[in-house]
């Protein structure tokens, strides 16, 4: 049963609660179906996903680049560290230099080391007694099978009898992945150097003219290498 009651306009209003007339005052609106929810849902979600992927790799990238700024400061402070030693290559009047340059490896990759006696004196070691000449060596040391190993400046100050031992050696970088050194008499180039070789008559008694020093340090997803030379002031030249 239903009650009738009309309206101001003369249209007819139903109060019955089988639907089966239609409430005016809805203007033929109805609500979303659950197919349409489930759309806007689904829609939603992915665009959710996509900008979610987009803020998470430029964090990451982010993230990456910071690394990789990190790592060229570190290897660049090691490498001209290394290059002011070399520069300062001594000579002492009348006597045979001390300079050893060892071509060595890890696995495929350089991992060379090189003693010598140097005026730039940079002490790491803070308790080390000040002067103007030094001995110091770099070693790069590996342990098991990890490919990236330790670099270590060892320096003697003052310096005893030339040799490749004697001072304190402390820890550089545990981010090396190769460190190469290169040495020219002048006229070609070596993998080695001995000036206190008897039979190595363009090394015997000398330093190198020039030395090329190239470092590769790896961290995480980040790798770095860089690369320069340098001429010792107290080289003999040719």
């Amino acid at each position: 049963m239903s009650s009738l009651t009309f309206l101001s306009n003369g249209k007819r209003f139903s109060s019955r609660r089988d639907g089966g007339w239609r409430d005016l005052y809805s203007n033929g609106e109805s609500g979303f179906t659950l197919l349409e929810v489930l759309i806007a849902i689904t829609i939603l979600a992915v665009m959710a996903g996509i900008v979610f992927s987009v803020v998470l790799g430029s964090t990451s990238r982010s993230r990456a680049l910071e690394e990789e700024m990190e790592l060229r400061q570190t290897a660049g402070s090691v490498l001209n560290l290394i290059a002011e030693d070399l520069k300062g290559a001594y000579v002492h009047p009348g006597s045979v230099p001390f300079f050893l340059g060892r071509d060595l490896f890890n696995r495929e990759n350089p991992a060379d080391g090189v003693d010598l006696m140097t005026t730039a004196v940079l002490p790491v070691n803070p308790m080390t007694v000040s002067g103007d000449l030094a001995e110091v060596g770099y070693t790069l040391i590996h342990e098991a099978d990890n490919e990236v190993g330790t670099l270590y400046r060892r320096e003697d100050a003052p310096p005893e009898e030339p040799g490749d031992d004697g001072g304190s050696s402390f820890e550089m970088s545990d981010r090396v992945l190769s460190l190469n050194f290169r040495y020219s008499d002048g006229d070609n180039w070596s993998d080695e150097w001995d000036s206190q070789d008897q039979a190595l008559d363009n090394m015997k008694g000398k330093i190198p003219n020039e030395i090329e020093i190239e470092i590769t340090m790896e961290h995480q997803d980040s790798r770095v290498t860089l690369r320069t030379i340098v001429s010792p002031p107290m080289a003999v030249k040719p």
